[in-house]
């Protein structure tokens, strides 16, 4: 049986996509936005639905919003990389541009500091000599 009222095409459209913004229904059955929202409220179906954003590509939680990430720690942690000293064997984090930089430069080497390096340059300097 086809439907014929408005709220029967309402509760009809809500039954068969229930993520169905309450616009877009409006515009279907060519009344307001604000009358689909009454018709719902009045069955006791929800009238807002928040958007799904995805996961957080760190830790996995939901994010808030369309951002990469759910929060400032999980972006500050993927965008830095840990390596250990090849001087000292220190574990040290460098911003991943940063990194990146030094790979695309042809750095055999990572240090921990500028004294590591000056002292790496001789190290390894005397042990190819």
């Amino acid at each position: 049986m086809e439907p014929t009222t408005n709220r029967e095409r309402i509760l009809e459209l809500r039954k068969e996509n229930p993520q169905l913004p309450n616009i877009r229904m409006a515009e279907m059955l060519s009344i307001s936005r604000e009358r689909v929202r009454q018709i719902l409220e009045g069955e006791g179906l929800p009238t807002m639905f928040h958007k799904d954003y995805g996961l957080c590509d760190v830790c996995g939680e939901a994010k808030p919003g369309p951002q990469q990430f759910c929060s400032k720690a999980c972006s500050y942690e993927a965008h830095r990389v840990l390596f250990n000293c090849a001087l000292c064997g220190q574990s040290k984090q460098l911003l991943r541009s940063q990194y990146n930089a030094q790979v695309r430069r042809g750095y055999d080497r990572m240090y921990c500091s500028r004294l590591c390096r000056n002292r790496g340059k001789w190290v390894f300097k005397s042990n190819n000599a």
